[in-house]
């Protein structure tokens, strides 16, 4: 059960410290779902737009599709800037490939070489991520969205098999936008993991209990022992004249408890003993309890020799 707890404990605390830093979940201030629209076939794409640099308008944004990889060869990843600066007066959407460097260079990168929007595609996983980033992005002016695996392969097709280099538009639409509230991120962050850890530290004191129950003996089964009444008159040297609980010799009339090992106690002493502490003889460790084990296919001749 404790291996069970901290396997737990280790798997909630790599889902806070790692997928939820990297956009797998997104505990953030705010979230938005977007889609890329081509234009020539009304084809629509899912992405998700970053964390940082301003949004999409409700009017969204139309553009032309640039395959960085193509202006630039060797660039694929956006790592740096366009050898040429493109036409300011088209809006120009480029297309990058995610790894080598963070997101917001890339999208710097882009700005710097007169992007509209940057879409940043992975390679290699059909997993949708948040875009983050740290430190000040105030001068980051353009909005970039991220695309999976395969939708960032249907674009990159569709333009390729576009006839004319740079020729397919696209539009930027912004499907929702809220705001995820600062309770819901108090939850998922921090109240959640600590339900889920009480709710292991009750089942762990439940076992613990099964564990102590299973050592003590039934009071029934305590009842049910033989007793008798103390007279020195009767007393046999052979005989104990002490409790060994509670050290204190026996008195007439004291009510003793003997055990199915002869060894004879105070009833009040052995009685608790039993029922709170141990439901074994304190002197010969013998079980007071019946055992419930029995062979009832053997004939008794068998069972003896057994």
């Amino acid at each position: 059960m404790r291996k069970l707890a901290f396997s737990l404990l280790y798997h909630i605390l790599f889902v806070l410290l790692v997928l939820v830093p990297a956009g797998i979940l997104a505990p953030h201030a705010g979230l938005a779902e977007a889609s890329v629209v081509v234009l020539p076939t009304n084809a629509t794409i899912d992405d998700r737009s970053a964390m940082f640099g301003p949004h999409l308008g409700d009017d969204g944004l139309v553009g032309q599709l640039l395959i960085v990889e193509a202006a630039d060869p060797g660039n694929a990843d956006g790592c740096r800037p366009l050898a040429r600066r493109m036409d300011s007066s088209k809006s120009w959407i480029m297309l990058v490939e995610r790894g080598s460097c963070g997101f917001v260079e890339k999208v710097r990168n882009m700005q710097a070489s007169g992007a509209a929007a940057v879409l940043v595609g992975d390679p290699w996983y059909d997993l949708p991520i948040t875009m983050y980033a740290t430190g000040d992005t105030s001068d980051v002016r353009i909005p970039s969205s991220f695309l999976a695996r395969s939708d960032y392969h249907r674009l990159h097709d569709a333009a390729l098999s576009e006839p004319g280099s740079n020729a397919l538009k696209i539009k930027l639409v912004r499907n929702e936008y809220y705001e995820l509230p600062f309770l819901d991120v108090l939850f998922i962050t921090i109240l959640s993991p600590m339900l889920m850890m009480g709710f292991i530290y009750i089942l762990y004191r439940l076992r613990l209990r099964q564990h102590r129950l299973r050592d003590l003996a039934p009071a029934d089964v305590v009842n049910g022992l033989p007793t008798k009444t103390f007279y020195h008159s009767k007393y046999h040297e052979d005989e104990p004249a002490e409790c060994a609980i509670c050290l204190d010799d026996f008195d007439d009339e004291d009510e003793l408890r003997i055990l199915p090992c002869k060894h004879q106690y105070h009833v009040k002493c052995i009685d608790r003993w039993l029922t709170t502490r141990k439901k074994f003889c304190p002197i010969c460790k013998k079980n007071v309890c019946p055992s419930s084990e029995t062979t009832p296919l053997l004939s008794p001749q068998l069972r003896s020799i057994v």
